[in-house]
């Protein structure tokens, strides 16, 4: 099956041009609220228009790319629903604040209690007693370093009405899902084919943070979108958590590793966080990881396509 170009293809500017109007807006929204088609008189009563005439020029405008109209009435189109999807994430509108608060919830390298805050659609994790991944936060100016942990995405609706702690689950559940998204090699964004790559520091430090390249693990993953801005960094088990056999050294132990509840988080977070790494060959790429619980064991072999060509438990 190929793409095709549709006569109702926009460009983004055009795309941005259409939306840019108050009543366009409120048409798409009130589209999004109907569970059914609206004929054109019941949509301009749900709409704050001055006329009829001025309202279906608006309407017009939106039809053929947001917005369907058929024999039933109008309807939004899946461009439509991503539009309102994003206006009520409050994603490109809101920018709320939670301070940092400690939780109870241990540090998944030294056990210490973490405390978290929300900044620009992302909570970010620091530990109170060890230096975390020391390395600053990216995209979130003067946020501090020390005992930094990570970042977890989560749109502004998600901070509405749930406390510091609930915000942190909801952040790592939703942050679980993109991760195993792209772990399949697609953009959790917008669901292109993901470039795939694996960097090695040579020199690595055996414990804690590395001073030469600044990670606690020899072997980072990237995954860069080609078609969009998303990318993802990180240690190598970013590649692996989709992969059949860790997800069911998990569950094996009664750990959820798709939506684990407050009390597991930290668990899931030590057996995905805390592995051993044996580099066997740099060029090419071979790599052996052990996950560990409870004095079991998984060992997944990578080879240079980033494929798991052996497992051992």
């Amino acid at each position: 099956m190929t793409a095709e170009n549709r006569a109702d293809t926009l460009s983004p500017d055009e795309a941005f041009a259409t939306l840019g109007n108050e009543t366009r807006l409120s048409i798409l929204q009130a589209l999004g609220e109907a569970d059914r088609p609206v004929s054109f008189s019941a949509l301009f009563d749900r709409v704050d228009a001055d006329d009829s005439g001025g309202f279906n020029y608006h309407l017009d405008r939106l039809v053929g790319h947001f917005v369907d109209k058929t024999t039933a009435g109008y309807e939004l189109r899946q461009a439509g629903r991503r539009v309102v999807e994003a206006v009520l994430s409050g994603a490109v509108t809101d920018a709320p604040v939670v301070e940092r608060t400690r939780l109870d919830q241990p540090c998944h390298y030294c056990g210490a209690p973490i405390e978290v805050s929300y900044r620009q659609d992302r909570i970010l994790k620091y530990c109170t007693a060890c230096p975390g991944r020391d390395q600053s936060p990216s995209g979130v100016p003067d946020a501090p370093v020390s005992g930094y942990l990570g970042s977890l995405p989560l749109p502004p609706a998600g901070v509405q009405g749930r406390t510091a702690g609930e915000v942190y689950v909801a952040a790592w559940t939703w942050a679980n899902l993109e991760f195993l998204a792209e772990a399949g090699g697609v953009c959790s964004r917008c669901s292109a084919a993901l470039t795939e790559s694996v960097s090695v520091c040579e020199a690595h430090a055996d414990e804690g943070v590395c001073d030469r390249c600044g990670n606690r693990h020899a072997v980072q993953f990237t995954a860069d979108c080609p078609n969009c801005i998303n990318d993802l960094q990180g240690p190598f088990v970013l590649q692996l958590v989709s992969d059949t056999r860790l997800l069911h050294f998990l569950t094996a132990h009664g750990l959820n590793p798709v939506a684990p509840s407050r009390d597991a988080i930290a668990a899931v977070d030590r057996v995905h966080m805390d592995y051993e790494e044996d580099v066997r060959s740099v060029e090419p790429f071979e790599a052996c990881f052990t996950f560990s619980v409870d004095g079991d064991t998984l060992s997944l072999t990578v080879d240079d396509d980033l494929d798991v060509v052996d497992a051992e438990r």
